[in-house]
């Protein structure tokens, strides 16, 4: 979970419709792959965040997690955690170490990109496995991304191509948060055209928020049902996140 997540939802972050789904979604693509737990599998977590997919990456193998917000990390640690205080652009890794790399919603927060892809490409063993999630379509590109520190969203076609720059074979990737799409990319295009430009950087805020008990059940089971379509491989044509897995 990004900080300003952490802060906006306090205590009720475990609960929040969006990354309850999202930890299924993630489940679903590393067991696709994995399938179960291996002591010497090494799974590196990139941009971790406050850990909230600790516990579903732990049931594939040792992991490794890497971040560059003080704050997350100690949040981490108390978890009991080991990680690493670094910026993943800067950071230099062990070439053909790990056999997993996971990099959700990490992406588009950094200016080179293609850089890390690349690296993250000599960071895995033969054979190893790229998990990854990113925000989808550059015209939704809203005051939610500027106060997420977004520096761009994707298409299918851009994260293609730099996955086959840096040398990966893809796997699988679709879009995900399909049914909610319209409202939300609706909402943001709003926004965009009307607010963006009359607020300076530091007022844009996270869509994200603590939402009525009822709704956010609602909204958690429709992102879900989504996950089972997943589960049995079901192209989505669009959707606000891309997901998918590239090998070495």
């Amino acid at each position: 979970m990004d900080y300003k997540d952490f802060l906006k939802l306090g205590q009720t972050k475990d609960l929040h419709f969006w990354y309850k789904a999202r930890k299924n979604l993630i489940y679903n693509l590393l067991n696709s792959i994995l399938k179960d737990y291996k002591q010497d599998r090494l799974i590196l977590n990139l941009g971790c965040g406050t850990g909230t997919e600790l516990e579903i990456l732990e049931k594939f193998g040792q992991v490794y997690m890497l971040d560059n917000n003080q704050n997350a990390i100690e949040i981490v640690k108390k978890q009991g955690y080991k990680i690493i205080l670094a910026d993943v652009e800067k950071y230099n890794f062990q070439n053909n170490n790990y056999d997993a790399i996971c990099c959700f919603d990490l992406l588009e927060h950094l200016q080179n990109d293609q850089k890390v892809i690349n690296n993250i490409f000599q960071a895995l063993k033969k054979d190893g496995y790229f998990f990854f999630t990113i925000p989808a379509f550059q015209y939704i590109f809203s005051s939610h991304d500027i106060a997420m520190e977004h520096y761009h969203r994707y298409s299918k076609k851009d994260i293609l191509k730099k996955l086959e720059i840096a040398g990966f074979k893809i796997l699988k990737i679709n879009y995900w948060n399909f049914i909610l799409f319209p409202f939300i990319a609706t909402i943001r295009i709003i926004k965009k055209c009307f607010f963006i430009k009359l607020f300076k950087t530091s007022q844009c805020q996270s869509d994200m928020g603590k939402i009525n008990k009822y709704l956010n059940k609602l909204l958690f089971l429709i992102l879900n049902l989504e996950n089972k379509f997943i589960f049995h491989n079901l192209s989505i044509p669009f959707g606000l996140t891309i997901y998918g897995i590239a090998k070495k």
